[in-house]
Order: C-alpha cells, then sequence, then structure tokens
C-alpha cells in the first residue's frame, strides 16, 4: 500500500490515547478505535507509522499489530484464548527433557528447571518433568484463574511469547519479570540452538529464527509500554 499520509501524531481520547494520521483517527483491521491504554503505547504506535516509507510494510509494525490483535481478537474471544493457553501447559517444552547425551541434559537443567521452580513459587503450580516425548499428566488447575486476571493487551503479548516459545512457563516468567525477552529466547532455542552447534543453520531456518526473534522482542517490549496501565 502506498503511503497516503504525511504525519502520525498521538492524541489524548477518553481514558486513552489514539494515532491520529494527519488528523484522522487510525482504526484496527475490525474497524474498531485503535486505542492504547498508555502515552507510552500509543507513541511506539505512532513511531512505527512515521518510520514508514513510500509504502506502508505492515510486517515492519509489530506494535500496531499487537494492539489490533489484543482489541480486535483477544478482547472479543478470550476464553477460548485462555483454553488454548491452559493446553500449552500440558504440553510445556520445559517438561519434556532428554535423556542423553548428558551435556544437553545438564544445559536443560540448568536453563530450564529454574524457570519452573519460579513459576511453582509464584503461582502455585508445579508442573512435572519428564523424559522423552510421552505425555505427562500436569496439575494446571490454578492457571485459568490466573491468565483470566491479565488484561486483553497484556494477553496478546503473552499469547504471542507463549506460542513463539512453546512454553506458558517461559511467558509467565517473562511477565512476571524474572527473565527478559533475550532469555526466553535462549531457554525456548534451547534444543535447536544445540542441534545447530552440532550440524550448522541454513538460510531457511536462519530467516525463520530471525522472524520469530523480532517477534517475541515486540511482546516483550509491548509489555513494558503497558506499564503504568490499569
Amino acid at each position: 500500500m502506498k503511503r497516503f499520509y504525511e504525519k502520525a501524531a498521538v492524541v489524548s481520547y477518553n481514558s486513552g490515547f489514539l494515532v491520529e494520521l494527519d488528523g484522522r483517527e487510525i482504526k484496527t483491521p475490525e474497524k474498531r478505535p485503535a486505542l492504547s491504554p498508555t502515552k507510552a503505547l500509543a507513541d511506539a504506535i505512532c513511531q512505527e507509522w512515521n518510520e514508514q516509507g513510500d509504502k506502508i510494510a505492515p510486517d515492519s509494525m509489530l506494535i500496531a499489530k499487537l494492539q489490533n490483535t489484543a482489541i480486535d481478537r483477544v478482547e472479543t474471544r478470550r476464553d477460548d484464548l485462555i483454553e488454548e493457553l491452559v493446553k500449552y501447559a500440558g504440553t510445556d517444552l520445559l517438561c519434556y527433557r532428554a535423556d542423553f547425551p548428558e551435556d544437553l541434559k545438564k544445559l536443560q537443567k540448568d536453563i530450564w528447571q529454574p524457570l519452573l521452580e519460579w513459576v511453582s513459587e509464584s503461582h502455585g503450580i508445579t508442573l512435572k518433568v519428564t523424559t522423552g516425548i510421552l505425555h505427562v499428566e500436569q496439575d494446571i488447575a490454578p492457571l485459568t484463574n490466573i491468565l483470566q486476571g491479565i488484561d486483553s493487551f497484556r494477553l496478546a503479548a503473552f499469547y504471542n511469547i507463549t506460542t513463539l516459545c512453546g512454553s506458558i512457563s517461559i511467558a509467565l516468567n517473562v511477565l512476571g519479570g524474572n527473565i527478559t525477552g533475550e532469555q526466553a529466547w535462549t531457554a525456548a532455542q534451547l534444543d535447536e540452538n544445540y542441534q545447530i552447534a552440532q550440524w550448522g543453520l541454513d538460510d531457511e531456518a536462519k530467516i525463520r529464527q530471525d522472524n520469530m526473534k523480532a517477534e517475541l522482542d515486540a511482546a516483550e517490549r509491548f509489555l513494558e509500554l503497558m506499564i503504568g496501565a490499569t
């Protein structure tokens, strides 16, 4: 799409903030007001619009994309998304360990186990660890209430972190400020990076990793931009 505006600007609106393009209010894809709960979030989205060139590249506007997702998808189908997220706890990446080689086993224990322990101590959810790929039943009863207490904007970022990392435990650690996005990425990519160290990385896999990392970085920044929102 060709750029159709000169300048984006942030304006106050009711209890939040809107981005306007040459004085015209931005709407979500579902034609809802793209209302940001914090000025920091609106400023970041405004910057994305102002940084567009002669053609608008939606893939470069990850913060705006997350806000649209929060408004159009998460807010309108919270129960379905929470149910989907709860299922991730039953197949959490951190619970399925290698039984060989020894150096990989040690890496998984050193990096993954503290994250599971933090979830147990902070949220009362103790996930069982197993080796191999056989499914293990988990007691995840408290998780639904925890997720229902997260507002739709944070839940949108949380959902992305969970699906990108394959682990609701990692996402809970990021949301709680126990680890950074960079540490989350290291944990999520532990197995893959171990294989890369052995066999190398092809160009297609590198592009996929880079795109996933950009999405994860955006989700972490989105959470930071929500600080101060009620």
